[in-house]
């Protein structure tokens, strides 16, 4: 939709935007300012989806990723003043990888736990080298003052990496959230299904 779309559909970093019009929280992943931003979180759209596959996720992930949506722009107040204004899918796509990984970790065995570790590892330390609060902790600089790369053809719109941070807390939270709303479940159809409470 271009720059002046981004304005009107995406995130914007004002006071009284982030709470007062909820509808970036969904509209701002569908927003892109240019094909080429489009055409990379297209790429790593099907990426992601392939990670899914491959790891056996099912409808619970998908549930937790559909909540993590609106949650991962929410989140982006946050901003320690480092994203004037935030569109695209980039959040939603980390969100969605570490859920797949949280999948793994808790309910995979053997080597692909294993994989489930090794692919939120490598997520943690993307974040470490694109998030301005963890660069500047390990910098010792303050993030306000870390450089803004600009997406090409996009001025004063930057490669969003604490959006990315949101996207993996917000996909945490949503898997965790669904994760223990089934346990909560479960814990209550046991006993209609076994008087003595034990599972079948």
């Amino acid at each position: 939709m271009g720059p002046r779309g981004a304005i009107t559909w995406g995130w914007v970093a004002e006071p009284a935007a982030p709470t007062a019009h909820a509808w970036p929280w969904w509209t701002a992943a569908l927003v892109h300012v240019n094909a080429a931003h489009l055409q990379a979180n297209l790429w790593a759209t099907l990426v992601v989806a392939a990670w899914g596959w491959v790891a056996r996720a099912g409808a619970p992930q998908a549930l937790a990723w559909l909540l993590a949506w609106p949650l991962s722009q929410a989140l982006l107040i946050t901003d320690p003043g480092t994203l004037a204004r935030y569109v695209g899918l980039s959040a939603t796509l980390h969100a969605g990888a570490i859920i797949v990984c949280w999948h793994l970790l808790w309910r995979a065995n053997g080597a692909r736990r294993g994989v489930g570790a090794l692919v939120a590892a490598a997520i943690a330390l993307k974040l470490a080298l694109e998030v301005p609060l963890l660069q500047g902790w390990w910098s010792g600089t303050h993030a306000q003052d870390q450089a803004p790369v600009p997406l090409p053809g996009a001025p004063g719109h930057v490669l969003a990496g604490h959006a990315h941070g949101c996207g993996v807390w917000a996909g945490v939270m949503a898997a965790a959230a669904v994760d223990g709303i089934m346990v909560w479940f479960r814990r209550r159809a046991g006993p209609a299904d076994d008087p003595a409470g034990r599972p079948k």
